[in-house]
């Protein structure tokens, strides 16, 4: 394995180095107590910590939480359309490796959708190794790693003393190729150690893997009993849905005039009441049971039957901040026992 062993020094001086370059550079910051990430103008704001992660993900810098997809104007008898402006090139520093495997299942979703194919492909991702784990994290249980690599770009390595760094894509050589020069190439012993340090983590979350038949088994049981004791406490809040970094849903709006007007685009949730109301009235899953099952259904059994991987990426985040308490780990396992 290839890649760099950098002091604090020489990482700070290359991330200041993205920002000079001219990129948009997004990262994770102290903002009231809480890590966030925002967009930055300084290295000095950047806050890499060896574990934990941020509040909520990086998603909305590829898939915003509201955006216009056009606006449209009359222009003495024809209509013009304005398109959005060509997004800037931007590098998404510090994403924990379940929010970059969450931008790949987004990838699976989203790359047939104009806007969003034009942000990702000027959109570089450099993640960062879990050194530990938090109660709620369960990456191991849906096939991730708290050093995986999927849909990285670079991927540092918090280890005592300092950081490695390995290139990962071709696409990430415009970030390292000018100063790496000076770098330190990591040793056997360098890699021996993260190697060390990601079994300790992937140990310390245990649990078992949930196997690729608990899909089948989540969709036969579409009208098992039990789905109803598990949904009644879901408040429909869609809290789960805004920190996931793998939810994609969205609702699509018009506002103008006789002169003018837009369409936008707004993240949804299939915990909504109105996600699924027609404009007659009627609504297929009229109650909070039905819309519960489909997040868990579609995350552990849908997406799954279709693409392969599970749609959750185990970051934890829903579970942390459910104001009812829900837990999708034990919803999974009772609904595919019930």
């Amino acid at each position: 394995m290839s890649g760099w062993r950098l002091t604090d020094e020489q990482l700070q001086t290359w991330l200041a180095s993205l920002l000079a370059a001219g990129r948009r550079v997004v990262a994770p910051v102290e903002e009231d107590n809480l890590a966030l990430f925002r967009e930055v103008g300084s290295a000095d704001e950047i806050r890499l910590e060896p574990q934990g992660r941020t509040r909520w993900s990086a998603k909305e810098f590829l898939l915003p939480a509201t955006e216009t997809l056009f606006s449209y104007r009359f222009d003495s008898e024809q209509v013009a359309l304005d398109a959005p402006p060509q997004p800037p090139e931007q590098v998404l520093v510090g994403l924990r490796p379940c929010d970059a495997a969450g931008t790949a299942r987004l990838d699976d979703v989203l790359l047939d959708d104009e806007l969003y194919a034009r942000r990702r492909e000027r959109t570089l991702i450099v993640s960062v190794a879990c050194a530990g784990a938090g109660p709620a994290c369960f990456c191991t249980a849906v096939g991730g790693s708290p050093a995986g690599t999927e849909a990285s770009d670079l991927q540092l390595v918090p280890l005592e003393g300092g950081w490695l760094l390995r290139r990962l894509t071709e696409r990430a050589a415009a970030l390292v190729d000018e100063d790496s020069e000076g770098w330190q190439p990591a040793a056997e012993a360098d890699w021996a150690a993260a190697e060390e340090q990601r079994r300790a983590v992937e140990e310390s979350i245990g649990g078992e893997p949930l196997p690729p038949e608990r899909a089948a088994a989540l969709a036969e049981g579409f009208d098992a009993p039990g789905w109803a004791a598990l949904g009644e406490r879901c408040l429909g809040c869609g809290i789960c849905a805004y920190v996931c970094p793998s939810c994609s849903c969205f609702d699509v709006t018009d506002a103008g005039n006789a002169y003018c007007g837009t369409r936008c685009r707004s993240w949804d949730s299939c915990g909504f009441a109105q996600f699924t109301k027609h404009a007659a009235g009627y609504n297929p899953r009229p109650a909070q049971v039905a819309r519960y099952r489909q997040r868990i259904l579609h995350k552990f059994a849908w997406f799954p039957l279709e693409h392969g991987p599970f749609m959750c990426v185990g970051c934890g985040r829903c579970v942390e901040l459910c104001p009812a308490g829900l837990d999708i780990r034990q919803s999974v396992e009772k609904a595919a026992t019930a």
